[in-house]
């Protein structure tokens, strides 16, 4: 019996796999200013074909967008430095993508021969300018990804906004667009982390993302969110179908001095994060995090509890926040809000959330964090009327952003908030 061949199958398989799209590769974009040691590294190691240099972010940022539409990943390492925008515009934007399969990290705080990144240290400076016409970071509308990693940079407002003479912020003549904008963006994993936010004159951002799948995770790690108007109004999601956001993380980022635009107990979206109904998310995890010195309470929880996401406050630090209300206690201000039908807001502590709420909540504490901060929010209180509009020394007053500067809670706080030396993201 003569053995059969299997060639002829052989072929047939090698043209089949010809016929097949090849992966796409891993790309690396480098970027360094024109004429740095680390620009002249960047180069030697681009090979343009999956390595490439750019002197500028928004070119890498465009070019990034490209390599996305072939599928894969692309990463985005970005030296230490100033960058001032497209024809120092000072927005940025990634053009519109849709690469279910793509992942996207935007890492700044490289040192000059990027072989270290210490995002504190190695301060990568997105600079802007009065009359920005945009968020910081943009995301193009409608964009899908499997991930998007945005951290190691530094976005402080205070160039865009207007102040009077004793630098009080003013509405008149300041750029309110967010830091970063989203633009609807469709995702599996969202992660923000070793990023400073300053000075933002109407929010920083909304995690407002929806789930590419089943299911998406949105992690907010190691920023620092400093002398910003609300850093975060709505923690929350946007559901399609069964595809939801499954959970949004907030761990160990420092708060500080962040503060609701009108002083005075009546306004709305006081607190430095709002919570959000159970439509948007379906667990809210809060850990490790330092909330010092803002002014309109550390979150805002205007829903009633039947109506919120799953809960976990673990191991944060709360200090003097909501003095707007009058409190004086070290604790208290941990929620401020409504719950739903009450006329007025309520001010509470941890002890009084775990005694009456179902969240879960274990070893917070209220303690001193230790740091100084070159500028505070202070507020005086009418005695006899707490409601009464409130004065607020230094209201608005800019908050400065240099590397020997920045809050870092020490002593027996050294654990919660900011983390120097570490990068939450890869």
């Amino acid at each position: 019996m003569k053995t059969p061949s299997f060639r002829p199958i052989l072929l047939a398989a090698a043209l089949l796999l010809a016929a097949l799209p090849a992966r796409a590769a891993d790309h690396t974009i480098y970027v360094a200013p024109k004429g740095s040691p680390a620009y002249a590294v960047a180069e030697g190691q681009a090979d343009n074909k999956s390595v490439f240099a750019e002197r500028t972010l928004h070119r890498a940022l465009d070019g990034a967008a490209k390599l996305l539409a072939r599928g894969g990943s692309v990463r985005i390492l970005i030296a230490g430095g100033e960058y001032d925008g497209k024809a120092g515009a000072g927005v940025w934007a990634l053009p519109s993508v849709n690469s279910p399969e793509g992942t996207l990290h935007i890492l700044g705080g490289w040192n000059d021969d990027f072989s270290e990144r210490r995002p504190f240290e190695h301060l990568t400076r997105l600079v802007t300018r009065y009359g920005r016409g945009g968020a910081f970071l943009s995301i193009g509308q409608r964009s899908q990804l499997k991930a998007l990693v945005i951290s190691g940079l530094v976005m402080d407002a205070k160039p865009s906004n207007s102040y009077d003479g004793d630098m009080n912020l003013l509405k008149s003549g300041t750029s309110t667009w967010r830091l970063i904008s989203f633009g609807q963006l469709k995702t599996d994993r969202l992660v923000i982390a070793d990023n400073v936010f300053a000075n933002a004159p109407q929010v920083v951002f909304d995690p407002y993302i929806s789930a590419a799948t089943g299911g998406a995770t949105v992690e907010i790690v190691n920023n620092f969110f400093l002398g910003n108007v609300i850093p975060i109004q709505e923690l929350s999601g946007v559901p399609i179908g069964r595809a939801v956001v499954q959970s949004i993380t907030l761990r160990n980022n420092t708060f500080v001095s962040n503060w609701p635009y009108n002083p005075d107990p009546t306004s709305s979206n006081v607190g430095a994060v709002g919570l959000y109904h159970s439509g948007g998310v379906q667990h809210v995890i809060a850990e490790g995090n330092v909330f010092a010195y803002n002014v309109g309470g550390a979150f805002q929880h205007d829903w009633p509890e039947d109506r919120m996401p799953k809960l976990t406050l673990r191991g944060n630090l709360f200090f003097q926040n909501a003095t707007l209300f009058g409190v004086e206690s070290d604790g208290d201000g941990v929620f401020v809000g409504k719950f739903g039908p009450n006329p007025r807001y309520l001010v509470l502590d941890v002890e009084t959330i775990e005694d009456d709420f179902g969240y879960a909540t274990d070893a917070n504490v209220a303690m001193d964090p230790g740091f100084s901060v070159d500028q505070m929010l202070y507020v005086e209180i009418d005695d006899e009327d707490p409601y009464a509009d409130h004065y607020i020394e230094g209201y608005g007053t800019a908050m400065e952003v240099e590397p020997g500067s920045l809050p870092f809670a020490e002593g027996g706080a050294a654990g919660y908030g900011v983390q120097a030396d570490a990068c939450w993201a890869d």
